[in-house]
């Protein structure tokens, strides 16, 4: 308490030196003047809203380069960067492009399928430039757990697997620099493989998304935006920054640069290494070899013209992953070591992504056209026994392309696309133990997309058709010393599975008032099985498992019918949605009463059955005060999950969750910010197959931020302490939670980043 404290004076004493300068002008289109247009300032949460006349002034700006938003209804969204003088007033005009729609309802999502805020799907969401979001051990994953209906499965910190209302593993999808990512998020100590360096924001996307994004998105979609500063600025730009973490003794060292020529060329870079020891839980007990470390490169380089943008990327990020052992919790067996140990130790993972991609759009009079091409290496291995031997290891390649051409002028828009995968999945020569075989994966769609304006509805359809097919090989001399069999044993030793069919949906939104719109949505998703659950047959390393597999599975296929109301106001915006879903084919993994006959193995066997999944989310956010300086903010999510054939709960369902916070902005320039968030866990007590009942927990994270004005730059502080009572829980959705391992218990988080 004494660093929090000491950090807190600080602030204080230098709340008096920021600088601040003025921005005054009018806004405008084709000479009229736009009335109660909104102007704001990027990453600041400063803004005002224009006169009737069009004239509007900002105060207490602070100095240096800022990028400007103005919006309105009816007009198209206008960005430019100005630069603010100190102790001075500046003065910008702005000219607005009308619009047929309203800012909200027309922007893009996805430009990859032509997804945009008026399509009747659930979207949300969340953006990642806030300081109290930089360095969170866990990720990318730890500000996602703030929007309404994504719950995360944890193992240890530096693991977190997606859940979007109730559906995980190989049900979501990610997309990340445009390409859909493959990373055998089918391994329940797969962690999701990315972090948010050189990411704006997330969307989610809620529900069967399989129409757009093919296999994998029967729960929902993650789709990550970069953030392009650096597009904006004919200067070198950028940040640098540092996180620590006292949980787990953990740093963060990160930095983004960029610029943009006046050929419209530009290049960036970011860059960020991350080291954590072994956290602590509630009880001031370090769990054994829950330490991670991550190093991470990212480049950028393309054109951005005003009819054609192309963005060459690639994403280095390299992974050591301890861990944590089922016996954690007996003090006999725990692997703690001393408490800032960082090194690797057994058992750990190593992990390492190379992800290229391309991503071009073109716009033209009466058609626009979008382009991705990708390939992505990951290479997975699980250390046990030997630093030198590899017990588990796979290396993976996807090559993946999406392309879309779109008709936005008519009444009636139209969008064809093709989508497809090619990935190879070998285990690596000279491992130990196989859990599954070599693979083959090739899968291409077709899809049609359609949008029609009739007076306040939207209304939108489209239909999918996929094929896919998967080859197995346990012909390699490795499996075939490993006496790995195929199911039904084949001679050649290979085995071709295909899945193929249709997939659709039809929605409408509907637009009461400027405050009232209502969005109806029936969508059908599939999701064909993934390699482990189809093929597995073998022990998984690291667990006291041996997992079974079932070729024999069809593809998993859902039906739901979404609905989201949204009601908002000039300080208030409140959403609900629910949905009801049915999921044919469900995937589940459960243990059985078999033992190897050794005993030393359990056996693991993935079934089928039909099931029903149902509940509602919501979230209120209303600003209070004059200049709106404090905010509120409730949500929550509710899932109820049942196995229809076997008339019981479904198992792994994330229970009831709440949150509440609440947010001050001080100083006459908004440059303080103070925040608590309470998160309520209900108890769990809809255990299913193989589950016990899971007490809920209370979390209260507490937070204070200061924004300092340095010259022409900027220097960005704070503070966050998570779970700031020190409880000591287990999480019902914890990979561990039946050996009892604790989550964290009380961390300070520092974080200090400079804006140049």
């Amino acid at each position: 308490m004494k660093t929090l404290a000491m950090v807190i004076s600080i602030f204080y004493t230098f709340l008096g030196f920021a600088q601040t300068g003025k921005l005054s002008g009018k806004i405008t289109s084709e000479e009229n003047p736009v009335a109660f247009a909104n102007i704001y300032v990027e990453n600041l949460n400063l803004g005002t809203t224009a006169k009737g006349n069009g004239v509007f002034l900002l105060k207490n700006i602070p100095s240096g380069n800022h990028i400007i938003q103005v919006s309105a209804i009816g007009y198209k969204k206008f960005t430019q960067e100005v630069f603010i003088a100190e102790a001075q007033s500046t003065t910008q005009n702005f000219e607005l492009e009308k619009s047929s729609s309203e800012l909200d309802e027309v922007l893009i999502v996805d430009t990859q399928t032509g997804l945009t805020r008026r399509t009747p799907y659930n979207v949300s969401s969340i953006s990642m430039q806030g300081i109290e979001n930089k360095g969170n051990p866990n990720g990318m994953m730890g500000s996602l757990r703030q929007v309404p209906g994504v719950y995360g499965a944890e193992f240890g910190q530096g693991i977190v697997k997606p859940f979007i209302r109730g559906l995980g593993f190989s049900r979501v999808v990610t997309i990340y620099q445009g390409n859909k990512l493959e990373n055998h998020q089918w391994g329940a100590d797969h962690g999701l493989g990315i972090n948010d360096l050189g990411i704006k924001k997330v969307e989610v996307i809620k529900g069967p998304a399989s129409v757009l994004y093919g296999s994998g998105a029967l729960g929902g979609v993650l789709l990550t935006q970069d953030d392009e500063f650096y597009k904006k600025s004919t200067k070198i730009s950028g940040n640098i920054g540092t996180t620590f973490n006292s949980v787990s003794n953990g740093i963060r060292t990160y930095a983004s640069a960029g610029k943009s020529f006046e050929n419209g060329i530009f290049i960036a870079t970011d860059l960020a290494f991350e080291n954590h020891a072994d956290y602590k839980n509630g009880n001031g007990r370090v769990i054994g070899n829950s330490r991670f470390n991550t190093n991470t490169l990212r480049l950028h380089t393309g054109i951005e013209k005003e009819n054609f943008q192309n963005k060459l990327s690639f994403s280095f990020n390299d992974q050591n992953l301890g861990i944590i052992l089922d016996e954690e919790m007996q003090d006999s067996q725990s692997l703690a070591t001393t408490r800032n140990d960082r090194e690797m130790q057994l058992p750990f993972q190593e992990v390492k992504d190379y992800l290229l991609s391309y991503n071009q759009t073109t716009k033209h009079e009466k058609f626009e056209t979008s382009l991705h091409l990708s390939h992505h290496s990951n290479n997975r291995k699980e250390v046990e026994e030997n630093f030198d031997l590899v017990d588990l290891g796979l290396q993976q390649n996807h090559s993946f392309y999406n392309a879309r051409i779109s008709f936005p002028n008519g009444k009636i828009k139209h969008s064809l696309g093709t989508q497809g995968s090619f990935v190879k999945t070998q285990n690596i020569k000279n491992s130990q133990e196989f859990l599954i075989p070599d693979a083959d994966v090739i899968e291409n769609g077709f899809y049609y997309l359609a949008s029609l304006d009739i007076e306040s509805w939207y209304l939108q359809g489209a239909l999918r058709y996929d094929y896919r097919n998967v080859t197995a090989d346990a012909s390699s001399e490795e499996l075939i010393a490993d006496e790995f069999i195929l199911p039904g044993n084949p001679e050649n030793r290979k085995l071709m599975r295909t899945f193929n069919g249709f997939t659709g949906s039809i929605g409408a939104t509907k637009k009461f008032n400027t405050r009232n719109q209502l969005k109806l949505n029936f969508s059908t998703g599939f999701r064909a099985p993934d390699l482990a659950e189809l093929f597995s047959n073998g022990p998984h390393p690291g667990t006291s498992r041996f997992e079974k597999g079932n070729d024999q599975f069809g593809r998993e296929q859902s039906l739901q019918v979404d609905a989201s109301y949204t009601y908002r106001n000039k300080r208030f915006e409140g959403t609900f949605s629910a949905f009801g879903s049915r999921v044919n084919n469900y995937i589940y993994f459960t243990a059985t009463d078999e033992t190897l006959p050794d005993g030393n193995l359990e056996v693991w066997s993935y079934l089928q059955t039909d099931a029903d999944l149902y509940g509602f989310e919501f979230e209120l956010k209303h600003s209070w005060l004059n200049q709106q300086r404090l905010e509120t903010k409730l949500s929550g999510a509710i899932v109820r999950a049942w196995d229809i054939k076997n008339e019981r709960n479904l198992s792994f369902i994330p229970p009831d969750n709440f949150n509440l916070q609440v947010g001050y902005f001080g100083l006459n320039d908004r440059s303080l910010y103070t925040f608590s968030k309470l998160r309520l866990i209900s108890n769990q007590n809809r255990a299913g197959l193989n589950e016990e009942t899971t007490a809920g927990y209370k979390l209260l994270n507490l937070g204070l931020s200061k924004k300092f004005n340095l010259g022409n730059n900027q220097l960005e502080s704070g503070i966050t302490v998570y779970n700031a009572l020190n409880k000591n829980y287990v999480d019902h959705m914890s990979i561990l939670r039946a050996f009892n391992v604790n989550s964290p218990g009380r961390n300070f988080m520092l974080n200090l980043k400079y804006n140049f």
